[in-house]
């Protein structure tokens, strides 16, 4: 009987608005996501110039070709409090107000209506320090948002509701490696390790001049479609799937 009140015109009405408003959450959606593919595309640009860096070798006028984002900074990669080296330079490539409004909430559901949505953040931090003119070190540090949300404060979250999958590359120049209690040093060309509270959210690579090719190649190949993907990003073996079988050996 209350539908007999409804005039024709006010459902025409309450059509079209319904409609409007579904469009404007898909174009936005799609729009969200394109986004997201652009900054991934820089991410992997800097991420594969940052490969091809040789430590003592790479001058610094060639890194900075390479990578023309980089800025002098006093501080080490990763904010760190001070500069190290005869010079420093950071960079950062990361997405502005989706990646704003999705740190900024503090609500789990609310946080995956906005994943959902298209609403993502990806940030990546470069750092590259030079002696000589040449580069003594380089990192990257690569977050992109994840199930849950990002607290600011312990007890950290559990696995898989960390709020984002953390990569962390660093050049070193020696990593050793030996066994408790024992004198006996060896020298490791590379290491991987999982972050100990979140293991399939987070890793941590460290490379030496060392390092087989095959490897370096590994820890540099990115694969970010689950950035702009329906269902995102959940585990850092996503981003870096060639990297995972290393972890067994």
């Amino acid at each position: 009987m209350t539908r007999a009140f409804v005039s024709p015109r006010f459902r025409s009405a309450s059509c079209i608005v319904f409609l409007w408003c579904f469009a404007v959450v898909v174009t936005s959606a799609i729009a969200l996501r394109v986004e997201a593919a652009i900054y991934a595309s820089r991410i992997v640009s800097v991420v594969t110039a940052l490969s091809t860096l040789r430590l003592g070798e790479t001058s610094k006028a060639e890194i900075l070709r390479r990578i023309p984002t980089l800025q002098p900074s006093n501080a080490g990669p990763y904010g760190a409090l001070r500069c190290d080296a005869d010079e420093c330079f950071s960079g950062l490539v990361g997405n502005g107000l989706p990646a704003r409004i999705l740190l900024g909430t503090r609500n789990s559901t609310l946080a995956s209506l906005l994943r959902w949505w298209g609403f993502r953040f990806e940030g990546l931090d470069v750092g590259v320090k030079f002696t000589s003119g040449k580069v003594s070190y380089f990192a990257y540090r690569l977050m992109v948002s994840a199930p849950g949300v990002i607290q600011g404060v312990p007890p950290p979250p559990r696995d898989g509701e960390a709020g984002a999958v953390v990569i962390g590359l660093s050049s070193l120049r020696i990593i050793d490696s030996g066994e408790p209690n024992s004198t006996e040093k060896r020298h490791l060309p590379y290491r991987v390790l999982p972050a100990r509270s979140a293991p399939s959210q987070g890793v941590s690579i460290a490379l030496t001049p060392d390092a087989p090719e095959e490897v370096v190649h590994r820890a540099f190949d990115l694969r970010l479609h689950c950035i702009w993907s329906f269902g995102g990003c959940r585990r850092w073996n996503q981003l870096l799937p060639a990297v995972q079988p290393l972890l067994r050996r």
